[in-house]
């Protein structure tokens, strides 16, 4: 049985609306996307990984460390326009696979990537996939920007919002939120960025939701993980009260 190639992409641009430069802010002594990237590599599952951006001064910063660059357009609305660039200029060898992990979650784990690839190999049929972790906390579940999920028995996702879904009528304990990555195929990919942004997508403001406005199912495996994202001033000081404690726990 031939083995599928898996590409991991982290898609960067420099110019973030609520936190400008953030893939460059230093955490104890590395730059935002250095800490992503370092973590992503951890994966056992992926052939390569590399840098997405539009952006000279992250290419710079990526290489100075030692990671891999595709450049790419300034022009892309969505991360995935910007992955799916990337897929279709790597040279090194034809991706299968390709996950599309956000540059500012500098925490990822690394063995929740691999939890992806796996559930991807093992559904041949699932086009689209990512992960679904069990959401708790009150404060997180009231955050637009936590993103939360429901699941059919399937494990699909039947739905992505940035809302607390569903309306607890009745008391209700099963929440959902969603790690920052996702699977395609790559010949879904090339077809998924070519679609027509949807109402739902722009609604949300959450680009996954023209899949499923398409009729596409998204693979949601759960997985107990620990995450933190970096959208605003107050998560990244945060990111870095964890780093440093890390740092004096050595």
């Amino acid at each position: 049985m031939k083995k599928i190639k898996v590409l991991g992409v982290l898609p960067a641009r420099l110019n973030s609306f609520r936190l400008p430069r953030k893939m460059l802010a230093d955490i104890c002594g590395k730059p935002l996307i250095q800490h992503t990237w370092e973590h992503v590599k951890s994966a056992k599952l992926l052939d390569a990984l590399v840098v997405a951006t539009d952006s000279d001064e992250i290419a710079d910063v990526v290489r100075g460390f030692g990671g891999d660059v595709i450049m790419t357009s300034s022009k892309h609305k969505t991360g995935s326009d910007r992955v799916a660039e990337a897929a279709r200029k790597f040279k090194k060898f034809k991706p299968d696979l390709i996950i599309n992990i956000q540059g500012d979650e500098p925490l990822v784990p690394g063995k929740a990537v691999d939890q992806l690839v796996k559930e991807m190999i093992k559904d041949k049929t699932a086009l689209m996939g990512t992960i679904a972790t069990p959401c708790e906390d009150e404060k997180r579940l009231a955050d637009p920007d936590t993103v939360k999920t429901i699941l059919d028995r399937n494990g699909n996702a039947i739905y992505f919002s940035r809302c607390a879904i569903p309306f607890p009528k009745t008391p209700y304990k099963n929440y959902y939120s969603k790690l920052g990555m996702y699977a395609f195929r790559y010949d879904f990919l090339q077809t998924y960025v070519k679609m027509k942004q949807t109402p739902l997508e722009i609604a949300e403001s959450l680009e996954q939701l023209r899949a499923i406005e398409n009729g596409y199912k998204i693979k949601a495996p759960v997985g107990n993980y620990d995450r933190k994202e970096v959208n605003n001033a107050s998560q990244l000081e945060e990111v870095r009260a964890i780093f440093e404690a890390f740092k004096n726990k050595k």
